[in-house]
């Protein structure tokens, strides 16, 4: 890929990007999230090797029992992050279905719950730290990681994402 500045052009590697996506596990019948992460992770591990679903997808606990998290290999195509995307999910589905469960791709439970912290070190610390937000929200996220090739990319990337923050947040808000 050729980018042109000032007159000049010079060569770019193509960007890599990768997406992690958490889900809530809930009831089959009601919908109801339940903390059974540890569950459906062990459920995954069983029908795979080192944290990976048998088909080769990632899944991994996040901050409350009553999520999963899914995460993409980086990939240089759509086309490619698509097919990762759609094996996450997958996997996470078979994991759940073994677990009695199933997947939802919310940003945060429609009906009142209580979360539960994930007993890992890491979750308590972060619990510890963010207190009431912490132990009371249940929101799911959606990362997606773009490769840089510098430090000095990196805040010229953040330099001009600094006018389109408060449209991202409005975007975001219910």
């Amino acid at each position: 890929m050729e980018a042109r500045s000032e007159g000049t052009v010079r060569q770019v590697s193509s960007r890599s990007v990768g997406v992690e996506e958490e889900l809530l596990l809930v009831e089959p019948e009601t919908g109801r999230p339940r903390a059974v992460a540890e569950t459906v992770l062990v459920a995954a591990q069983q029908a795979g090797a080192d944290g990976r679903d048998g088909d080769g997808a990632a899944l991994e606990l996040e901050l409350k029992q009553q999520q999963l998290e899914t995460n993409s290999e980086p990939c240089r195509t759509l086309g490619e992050l698509h097919r990762e995307i759609r094996r996450g999910r997958a996997a996470a589905a078979a994991a759940a279905e073994r677990a009695e469960v199933r997947v939802a791709a919310l940003a945060t439970s429609p009906v009142p719950v209580e979360p539960k912290v994930v007993g890992t070190s890491r979750y308590r610390r972060m619990a510890d730290v963010f207190g009431l937000t912490a132990h009371e929200q249940l929101t799911c996220g959606c990362h997606v990681h773009v490769g840089i090739c510098s430090d000095e990319e990196g805040v010229a990337v953040l330099d001009r994402i600094g006018p389109w923050l408060s449209v991202l947040l409005a975007l975001s808000r219910p």
